[in-house]
């Protein structure tokens, strides 16, 4: 259904010419195949139809364009790496898309103030050796950060393998240039640590999905480099291992950055799928866990906590890293899941938050629920940041079920997941955000008053709905 309620006041035709006028010819972009790669992200649910792609190349640029939005009544899509996967980047009903993507430069890295500053397009990977370069270390690391961007990383509050240690992308923020509704510039990009100044403007901005304003520039903080990094997989026999095993690592003190899990399913998908993947492992267990601590000293402090873990009866076998090719390889066995998942058929996800202590309970719900929903079409695969309880549900169906089918019947197993993750008073989004995908299940989230000073907060700042519109809830939405 239509999400938008704006009445053009020019063609499409004119629009592209005075758009080119702004930005240039070669970055107006109207070609089939450009609008359809360009108009969508990961979801891939909904048909692209993106009236064109704008792709300026400075904050002058994205203002004059979002400007001549406004004063016409055009629909904005913001897109940036297109990594999302709740069609927080789909443009289906001919918005206008304005890319960071020509945006990516590093400005400027402070290694005395350990802080960077980077145009909205750079992706996370160059931030992360912009600042290994400099002996220092940006803490966002997503599977996709060769191609997800800062503006987008902002726009959802990404997460990231390594929240449990550094916080995700709100934390990272120090500053924001970011361009508003009406094509005016709010500069917020000041790399303050303290500033107890009056509302945190900046603040509404991370994970609003670019529905109240277009990120142009940020200043993030960066870290010391953490010093020897050790990794262990570790083959696990039942869910409440898992957080027996988590709270164990808290207790003893080591310096954890990251505790991720996975289940037999996703593990046997992965090596099915991903060259050259092979099991650590002489058999499949239930669980895998990958915990990652920072060693400083030379006590060989994992290879003392497995002993604790395999005499606690917690695991049932591990392997311990031990040069860089292994590191690299261990980790992929997680941060390929998602890859090998696409590869082996048709997918639908829920990306779910649960405080620590109501995730056993959840999980073991979620099980009876899909005993007693039993579809013999799909296959529910479980992964995530189990230390900071971001679980990822994965609805899986072989390619030959016909899509409408494998939807249909996906969806009625997520309204459920939704009214279990109530009970629990989970989120129904831990990173990736709402979108279009999540917006009529927002409720079981968030409750009528936050979402009616959502929807203020979004008419202040964005009175003719331009924005993204659709996304989170549709603008005028009673």
């Amino acid at each position: 259904m239509p999400h938008t309620h704006l009445s053009p006041k020019v063609s499409p035709e004119q629009a592209v010419k005075d758009l080119s006028a702004i930005v240039g010819k070669a970055y107006v972009l109207t070609a089939p195949d450009d609008l359809k790669v360009w108009g969508t992200d990961w979801t891939k649910v909904y048909e692209p139809r993106p009236m064109c792609i704008v792709l300026p190349a400075s904050t002058t640029e994205v203002s004059q364009v979002v400007a001549y939005c406004y004063t016409n009544e055009l629909a904005i899509t913001p897109s940036g790496g297109r990594t999302g996967l709740c069609a927080g980047a789909v443009a289906s009903q001919g918005e206008v898309v304005v890319s960071m993507s020509r945006m990516s430069k590093i400005l400027e890295v402070d290694a005395v103030g350990l802080t960077i500053t980077a145009e909205a397009g750079a992706t996370t990977e160059s931030l992360q050796i912009a600042a290994r370069d400099v002996g220092l270390f940006f803490p966002l690391d997503l599977a996709s950060k060769g191609s997800c961007q800062i503006g987008g990383n902002i726009a959802t509050n990404a997460g990231g393998v390594k929240l449990i240690r550094y916080g995700g992308m709100r934390e990272q923020v120090l500053g924001l240039e970011v361009v508003l509704a009406d094509g005016s510039l709010l500069d917020m990009n000041v790399g303050l640590r303290k500033n107890n100044s009056g509302y945190d403007l900046k603040q509404l901005f991370i994970g609003s999905e670019g529905t109240l304003g277009v990120v142009t520039k940020a200043v993030l903080r960066l870290t010391p480099k953490p010093r020897n990094l050790q990794l262990s997989i570790m083959a696990v026999e039942s869910f409440s291992n898992i957080l027996k095993i988590l709270r164990q690592c808290s207790q003893s003190g080591v310096s954890i950055t990251a505790f991720e899990f996975f289940t037999d399913v996703a593990h046997r998908i992965v090596l099915q799928h991903l060259n050259g993947a092979k099991t650590p492992f002489s058999s499949i267990s239930p669980f895998y866990v990958l915990l990652e601590i920072e060693q400083p000293s030379q006590t060989p402090e994992m290879e003392t906590l497995l002993e604790e873990l395999f005499g606690a009866g917690l695991i049932t076998d591990a392997t311990i890293a031990t040069n860089s090719q292994q590191f690299k390889d261990l980790w992929g066995l997680r941060e390929n899941i998602t890859e090998s998942l696409a590869a082996h058929g048709q997918v639908r996800k829920n990306d779910i938050a649960l405080a620590i202590d109501q995730l056993e309970g959840f999980v073991r719900e979620l099980e009876k629920l899909m005993v007693n929903v039993g579809s013999s079409d799909i296959t529910l695969v479980l992964f995530g940041h189990i230390g900071d309880g971001n679980l990822h549900i994965n609805y899986v169906a072989p390619r030959q079920v016909p899509s409408e089918r494998f939807h249909a019947s996906a969806r009625q197993i997520e309204e459920k997941v939704f009214k279990l993750l109530a009970e629990f008073k989970g989120s129904i989004s831990a990173e990736h955000g709402i979108g279009l995908t999540k917006k009529d299940d927002l409720h079981f989230t968030r409750s009528k008053d936050e979402v009616m000073w959502m929807k203020q907060i979004k008419t202040t700042w964005d009175p003719k709905g331009i924005l993204n519109p659709g996304k989170i809830f549709s603008f005028g939405q009673t």
